[in-house]
């Protein structure tokens, strides 16, 4: 089975974004199936929870968990997350995309490629309205995520992984 999200203390993501700033990913704690993560970006901490197969994570909510990735996903799979952000009801539909393709990264080629792609919506006064938004993550089995970007163009691309 694949490990899309490979977890140990001290694994890091180190990322370049669009300007050529780089932040870094890491593990900083782990207790059971609990990994505490550091974004050196935003200089916040998440926690990132492994259950079997699943992944959820409260980086978009602190506290509120959802399944973000899970390790056995198929082609057309979907799920929704819900979040408060900026006081705002927010809605990620999450839709797998493809699997097991190869994709070019600063130059590295990775094999078993998960892709996936987030469609931002917000929930205004009981109706949902899409902001047509989207961001794409791909997540190469044994490394981590190594590439995301966004209808904006937004780009942060993976340039060094430290796994343990």
């Amino acid at each position: 089975m694949a490990n899309y999200y490979p977890l140990a203390a001290g694994n890091e993501w180190t990322y370049k974004q669009k300007d050529g700033s780089t932040y870094v990913n890491k593990v900083t704690g782990v207790a059971g199936d609990n990994y505490t993560m550091h974004n050196s970006a935003a200089n916040t901490s998440s926690v990132v929870k492994v259950d079997g197969t699943k992944i959820s994570t409260d980086a978009l909510e602190a506290g509120s968990f959802s399944l973000w990735l899970a390790n056995d996903l198929n082609k057309g799979d979907t799920w929704e997350i819900n979040f408060k952000a900026n006081g705002l009801d927010c809605i990620l539909i999450m839709t797998v995309k493809d699997t097991g393709i190869s994709k070019e990264v600063e130059g590295k080629n990775y094999s078993n490629v998960l892709f996936i792609e987030a469609e931002n919506k917000i929930s205004m006064n009981g109706s949902i309205l899409p902001l047509n938004f989207f961001t794409q993550y791909y997540y190469a089995d044994g490394t981590g995520l190594i590439l995301t970007t966004s209808s904006a163009g937004d780009i942060h691309a993976l340039v060094n992984c430290v796994l343990h």
